[in-house]
């Protein structure tokens, strides 16, 4: 992962949350934590950009409180 970016740990991530910078950095890629403008998210329950509940997929809905929500 590029040193400029940080990341921020203290908040939660869902586990079904996806883009596809987790494959080029892993799981600690910027783009879990805060939504980037040069991403798309997926869910992996649904394999699409919404989530079972159909509400978008984006790191800062895919939060506690949401039904579907399961921490990483």
């Amino acid at each position: 992962m590029p040193e400029f970016i940080r990341v921020d740990k203290s908040r939660p991530v869902c586990k079904h949350l996806r883009t596809k910078a987790l494959h080029a950095y892993g799981s600690d890629t910027h783009d879990a934590f805060h939504t980037s403008r040069s991403s798309s998210y997926q869910c992996l329950r649904t394999c699409f950009v919404t989530g079972p509940d159909r509400g978008l997929c984006a790191p800062e809905v895919c939060q506690p409180g949401r039904r579907c929500f399961e921490p990483k």
